[in-house]
């Protein structure tokens, strides 16, 4: 099943799995090939690192502590869990397009902009939460799913670069993060209302803003 894209994925325990993960890096980086580049998550108890060598080797180590006697090592969430990661979610994108529209509103389209790509990143996150739910896993093979549709849907925002155009790719990213959720019977009563009504008002600011003498005859 091995590709030229397949990374190599061990599982190491060890009673202090922080101290070990550092010493087999180094033993790596000395003996193998320099780190290229390397991402690190997880606690004391379970500590992932994913290296990437200059010779462009990939490895995905995942550390756990030797202690932990018969613990769970399944990743990926029940679907009684779903709900708890897509709440976290969903106010973080509310939080940040709320800030972005802010932002907008001030003429600060640098913050607004980067604030506005975010969005998309949460919508993805979501998709792909729900993505591990119906398959049972959080490692995949392959992509090419129902669930790509949902990178291809966003392709069609609006490029977030000026303030007209940050409004509306918010109201975009808005209106696909509902239905996305709503195609798994998640948040369909939620209320966005709030959100398009200050998005509007940010709008009429901005064409008050662009054409003196206007207010009111929007």
């Amino acid at each position: 099943m091995l590709d030229q894209w397949s990374d190599l994925d061990l599982l190491i325990t060890a009673r202090e799995p922080l101290a070990v993960a550092e010493d087999v890096a180094r033993e790596i980086a000395e003996h193998h090939a320099p780190v290229f580049a390397a991402s690190q998550s997880g606690d004391a108890n379970r500590y992932t690192m994913r290296l990437v060598l200059s010779d462009l080797r990939r490895l995905d180590l995942t550390f756990e502590d030797a202690t932990r006697q018969g613990a769970d090592r399944t990743t990926t969430p029940p679907p009684s869990h779903v709900r708890s990661l897509i709440d976290p979610l969903v106010n973080d994108f509310r939080f940040d397009a709320v800030l972005a529209a802010c932002k907008t509103a001030r003429r600060d389209v640098l913050i607004g902009a980067h604030l506005t790509l975010g969005l998309a990143r949460h919508v993805l996150v979501a998709a792909m939460i729900l993505r591990d739910q119906s398959m049972g896993t959080t490692h995949h093979r392959h992509g090419d799913t129902r669930y790509d549709a949902w990178a291809t849907r966003l392709a069609a925002a609006p490029a977030p670069y000026d303030p007209a155009a940050i409004t509306a790719a918010i109201r975009y990213y808005t209106v696909a993060l509902q239905d996305l959720l709503t195609e798994h019977n998640l948040h369909s009563d939620l209320d966005n209302a709030p959100l398009l009504a200050f998005l509007d008002a940010v709008d009429d600011h901005a064409f008050e803003a662009s054409n003196p003498g206007t207010e009111g005859t929007k």
